[in-house]
């Protein structure tokens, strides 16, 4: 090989050294520098946030608190879920505190239709979210006008949060008092919010499950109750497990009430003589297998077995003498048990009873 050629093979090698240098050590790490340039300014620019944010530290956490305090009050407005207990207690408490009664209402599931901070329900929302429910009744209703415009009153303050969405009224318009027979229907609207730290509630109810006949003990089921509703209670007065003789405290009886299981023994009577209303207290309760029923008033009482598949009340009363004529009973009957308690009234003041039915449990009806 001649010289010039040699030297031509050098210069190639030479450019080809170069041109590798170049290529894998100089770009690479000229892309290196760009790159970590890059980053370095990301990081930078992070930073100076970050230092931005921290001059600001105590402004944001009171921020957050106070947000965090306005979104507790907001979801505070609505339960935790919308269980049927719940539902059941609500609408016995508008009837006690309200002249109100839901005739019929209508429970259905509950629908999930919001996310908070998530938009629609899908199954893969996250078990920590918070899910916006809802759920309609349809209530059939009877009361006075009045009961209606405080059950309305009811519903704007009652402490969880609910709508109306749609009412109807109407009256009897040949009833003596129209607007004591006011009925309709309408469409309550209920919202609840579950998530994360929320309990639902629960009530607690005390009452009595299961029985070994389930139309037993009830208006139009298996029990002699049949042959009091033919005749308005009028069989009562000829055989009762119990009688109550209302008069007035000043005439020839020394008792105005008396109180009695058994009219022909006088060590069965629970009396009274007081010029006042007195209240008597019925319990029937269950003991080994048998039926008992006390009845007191005061400190008088008196218990007895109860041996007819019913317990039937008969209550002879008196119209009022005068105004100074006060005496009467309110009558509170604790049921435990599956039987019925029948009472019949027969000659009471039209206009100021002396027998009031107080407070009640089990099954109980009045002729």
């Amino acid at each position: 090989m001649s010289d010039t050629n040699k030297k031509i093979l050098l210069v190639l090698g030479a450019i080809l050294i170069l041109v590798a240098t170049f290529m894998f050590v100089v770009k690479p790490k000229r892309e290196s520098i760009a790159s970590l340039e890059s980053q370095n300014a990301e990081l930078q620019a992070r930073l100076d946030d970050l230092i931005e944010k921290e001059k600001h530290k105590d402004e944001y956490i009171e921020e957050t608190a106070e947000f965090n305090r306005q979104f507790d009050e907001v979801v505070a407005n609505y339960p935790a879920d919308l269980n049927q207990e719940s539902t059941v207690m609500f609408m016995k408490g508008v009837e006690e505190q309200l002249d109100f009664i839901n005739d019929a209402f209508a429970m259905p599931r509950a629908s999930s239709f919001y996310v908070l901070g998530g938009g629609d329900v899908s199954e893969e929302t996250d078990e920590e979210a918070y899910v916006c429910q809802t759920d309609a009744y349809a209530i059939s209703y009877n009361g006075t006008y009045e009961g209606l415009k405080d059950y309305l009153a009811y519903i704007a303050d009652y402490k969880y949060r609910m709508a109306i969405s749609s009412v109807s009224i109407a009256y009897n318009a040949d009833a003596a008092e129209p607007i004591d027979e006011c009925v309709g229907n309408i469409i309550l609207n209920a919202y609840s919010i579950s998530g994360p730290d929320r309990e639902p509630e629960h009530p607690v109810v005390s009452v009595k499950e299961g029985k070994e006949n389930i139309f037993q003990g009830v208006e139009g089921g298996v029990s002699s109750a049949v042959s009091y509703d033919s005749d308005n209670g009028e069989g009562i007065a000829t055989s009762h497990s119990l009688v109550i003789l209302l008069n007035s405290a000043d005439n020839d009886t020394s008792s105005g009430i008396i109180v009695a299981s058994n009219e022909s023994n006088e060590d069965t009577y629970v009396t009274s003589s007081s010029a006042t209303e007195e209240t008597l207290d019925i319990t029937i309760s269950s003991e080994d297998g048998k039926n008992y029923m006390t009845y007191a008033i005061g400190s008088k009482s008196y218990k007895t077995e109860i041996l007819s598949s019913n317990v039937a009340v008969y209550v002879k009363s008196s119209t009022r003498t005068g105004a100074d004529d006060k005496n009467g009973v309110k009558v509170n009957i604790t049921n435990s048990t599956d039987l019925g308690v029948y009472i019949k009234v027969d000659g009471d003041d039209s206009s100021n009873p002396r027998f009031n039915l107080g407070s009640k449990s089990g099954t109980v009806k009045v002729y």
